[in-house]
């Protein structure tokens, strides 16, 4: 090591290069430390970034996913038989709805006030029900939630055994627009239907189901354009679903402005499977009372009073379509339709249904020949109507075990009508031949 001796005649220069040479060499140290450590390069900033668009991918793709088979899924699956394109209600409207039917389900009443009998009611509401207990507290407060007030709701029990009939006078304890009509024996939909219309006040009818919720506060929309365009009947949306998971409608193009006959009696007529403008339900319309009153005595009393499960819809609408004056129909949704797993239309090939099934379906094309005129058009209608059913039901014809003549009898309305097509008549024929070789198999079984 060098020594460095100072004294007072010597400087301090020496030492100050000294000191600057070791300065200069630290710094040269901690340049090439710096060198040595690795820098975040433009190449590393764009593998980052195209490793966080792959995991974003991922999880969009497992969102996807994951929302396919618990929800798209499951409501494909659930609605696949249904002939028509289907519309799902929106996600921010089910939200809202939901909130609807969760309140009517829990028996949330919104106006707490208690409504007397109204004078002149606008809108009377009929409600068939049979051992409904579960479903009345939440499509009373549907109704009673509704923002039109002047209106009666008509229950209309069928015999019931279980608690409907007492919660429904408990109800006409806070509501005297709560009306019950009770039948002392079963007589089916059709007839407490009938008999509601006959004991109202209102000055239109609405049909509902008793499981069944009105939303959308329709009574006061349908009601304002009935009023505005003084039409007969007046239909609007309808969506159906669980009430839990999915709600949808059909997806039918309709015309929006008011439908005149005779272009009306065409709205029930089929074609290629597929309904004109209309649903093939009684619910989902808001009718003039005087009209339907009128309408309903062109019926026989014989297809009243056939107690039908089925198609019982069918002789009402088909009527009233044929006699209105006008229709036109809201562009508004206001009915969700539950859909029953439980239901008769749910449970038609059970064991013991399929008599009944076939009878209902063969008296519904025989009120069809016998009420169209004698025109191609409306025999054509009636074929169509045939068709639809043979598509649907054909397989549940050929396992009846009894009332074959009356079938026979029916099909021979049709094959002895001179204006009906040939090839519509072989469409006949087939199916009564097949019902023949079908009751003979039977007779030469053991259990005929």
């Amino acid at each position: 090591m060098e020594l460095i001796s100072l004294n007072k005649n010597n400087d301090f220069s020496s030492l100050k290069h000294v000191k600057y040479e070791k300065c200069t060499i630290k710094e040269e140290k901690k340049d090439s430390i710096e060198d040595d450590e690795p820098k975040f390069s433009i190449y590393n900033f764009i593998l980052f970034i195209i490793l966080i668009i792959i995991i974003i991918i991922i999880i969009i793709f497992l969102t996807i996913g994951l929302l396919y088979k618990y929800i798209i899924k499951y409501d494909l699956e659930k609605s696949k038989k249904n002939r028509h394109p289907e519309l799902f209600l929106g996600y921010k409207e089910k939200l809202k709805i939901q909130k609807y039917v969760n309140d009517c389900i829990n028996g949330t009443l919104y106006d707490t006030k208690k409504y007397t009998k109204p004078k002149n009611s606008k809108i009377s509401i009929i409600i068939p029900i049979y051992n409904k207990e579960k479903f009345i507290l939440r499509i009373a407060r549907s109704i009673q939630n509704q923002s039109l007030k002047d209106i009666e709701i008509i229950f209309c029990d069928d015999n019931s055994y279980d608690n409907s009939t007492k919660i429904i006078l408990e109800l006409q304890k806070e509501d005297e627009r709560i009306i019950l009509n009770k039948h002392n024996i079963n007589q089916g939909t059709l007839i407490n239907r009938l008999d509601g219309a006959k004991i109202s006040k209102g000055e239109y009818l609405l049909f509902i189901d008793g499981d069944d919720l009105l939303v959308n506060n329709i009574l006061e929309k349908v009601y304002l354009k009935a009023k505005e365009n003084n039409t007969d009947i007046i239909q609007y949306k309808t969506y159906y679903g669980d009430f839990d998971k999915y709600f949808y409608c059909s997806d039918i193009k309709r015309k929006k402005e008011v439908i005149y006959q005779p272009e009306i009696s065409s709205l029930m007529y089929y074609e290629n499977g597929t309904l004109h403008q209309t649903e093939y339900n009684i619910w989902g319309k808001l009718i003039k009372k005087n009209f339907f009153l009128e309408a309903i005595k062109c019926i026989d009393e014989y297809y009243l009073k056939q107690n039908m499960s089925l198609h019982e819809d069918g002789l009402i609408l088909f009527m009233l379509f044929k006699k209105a004056k006008s229709y036109i129909f809201l562009d508004e949704f206001g009915l969700l339709y539950f859909w029953n797993e439980f239901s008769t239309m749910r449970n038609l090939r059970k064991e013991g249904r399929i008599n009944q099934v076939t009878k209902d379906s063969f008296l519904y094309l025989e009120f069809m020949f016998n009420y169209t005129n004698d025109t191609l058009y409306e025999k054509n209608m009636a074929v169509a109507q045939f068709k639809f059913l043979l598509d649907g039901f054909g397989d549940i014809f050929l396992k009846a075990t009894k009332g074959f003549n009356y079938y026979y009898k029916i099909i021979d309305l049709y094959l002895n009508c001179d204006i009906i097509s040939q090839e519509n008549k072989n469409i006949f024929r087939n199916i009564k031949s097949k019902l023949i070789k079908h009751e003979n198999n039977l007779k030469n079984s053991t259990h005929y």
